[in-house]
């Protein structure tokens, strides 16, 4: 029994002598996991690389600069009233030192409201030449500005149709506008291709057109301002003068009503009088004529006894009775 036990160590220590030539010719999971960790590591740097990549321009990113103004667009026209203002607004400020713009220009729009219409005329004049000057200038403008367009737009078609390639057919846009729609990209939807020199010059042209427009927005606005204020003082003096029409067409009833009383109340006392051949007596009909006649006679001094007897008539009335 002692000799057989050494041969038995012997084989068991071949056998685990064969296995561990077997591990070290097989590959172990550790040398594939070495083999792969590369990757890994590969893929850790390239998104540390790609967060490097995105987080970089917020840094170094510069600020496109702002597209100068198109010094071909025709300048605005300038209205009557504005002529008005800068003529006279910087004799307001020295008349009126401690004033602030605003109450500069409401004198301004107040002594514009009280100059008569032979005053405005030369203003209004000019700035109807300059509407005309401005509406012809903008009209080649506009017509320019649309051949530069369709120059650019025929040049990037013709660079469009050199460069060939295959339709992208997208299967499905997911949720547009809350939507699953199917759309095709085709070259050539747009007229100017996006991030090229003439996009960017494209999108110049749009901002100086933007910044003229706001600029003129914002001088019609300040004009707008000033004309309420005309308005409503133009409203308010409107029902001033209603006012007084309303008065004065009340105190003409309260006359006309006294005229028609008097008439009749001298009609009445003077029927019984005749004057001459002309009239047998006053009527509410010839009460005017009648005492035109009576006044004639007074100028003349004629029929004294008629005169005098009318005198004594109309004497005697009783025009106290006769209120207003």
């Amino acid at each position: 029994m002692e000799k057989e036990k050494p041969e038995g160590l012997d084989k068991k220590s071949a056998v685990a002598n064969q296995d561990d030539l077997k591990q070290e010719l097989k590959p172990t999971d550790a040398g594939k996991n070495e083999g792969k960790a590369p990757e890994t590591s590969n893929a850790s740097s390239s998104g540390s690389g790609t967060k490097g990549k995105q987080s970089a321009p917020k840094t170094t990113k510069k600020k496109r600069q702002k597209a100068p103004k198109d010094a071909n667009a025709p300048k605005h026209p300038l209205t009557g009233y504005v002529r008005y203002m800068n003529e006279h607004r910087e004799g307001v400020r020295q008349k009126h030192p401690n004033l602030t713009p605003i109450e500069v220009t409401k004198i301004m729009a107040e002594e514009w409201s009280k100059l008569s219409e032979e005053r405005k005329k030369p203003y209004l004049e000019a700035a109807e030449v300059d509407k005309e000057r401005y509406n012809k200038e903008i009209s080649e403008y506009k017509l320019n500005n649309e051949a530069k367009a369709k120059a650019l737009q025929n040049e990037s078609q013709v660079a469009k149709k050199e460069v060939t390639g295959p339709k992208v057919v997208i299967s499905s846009i997911p949720y547009v506008n809350g939507k699953v729609e199917q759309k095709v990209a085709r070259q050539g939807d747009y007229d100017i291709p996006i991030f090229t020199e003439d996009f960017l010059d494209h999108n110049k042209i749009i901002d100086s057109e933007l910044r003229t427009l706001r600029k003129s927005n914002i001088d019609y606005e300040q004009q707008n301002s000033v004309l309420e204020k005309h308005v409503e003082n133009m409203e308010n003096g409107i029902q001033k003068l209603d006012g007084e029409k309303n008065s004065l067409e009340a105190q003409n009833v309260v006359l006309e009503n006294y005229l028609k009383k008097l008439r009749a109340a001298l009609a009445n006392a003077l029927q019984g009088l005749p004057l001459a051949s002309e009239y047998s007596g006053a009527t509410i009909d010839n009460i005017d004529q009648y005492l035109e006649k009576l006044h004639q006679m007074a100028d003349s001094s004629t029929q004294g006894h008629t005169l005098n007897k009318a005198k004594d008539i109309i004497r005697k009335l009783d025009l106290h009775n006769l209120t207003l």
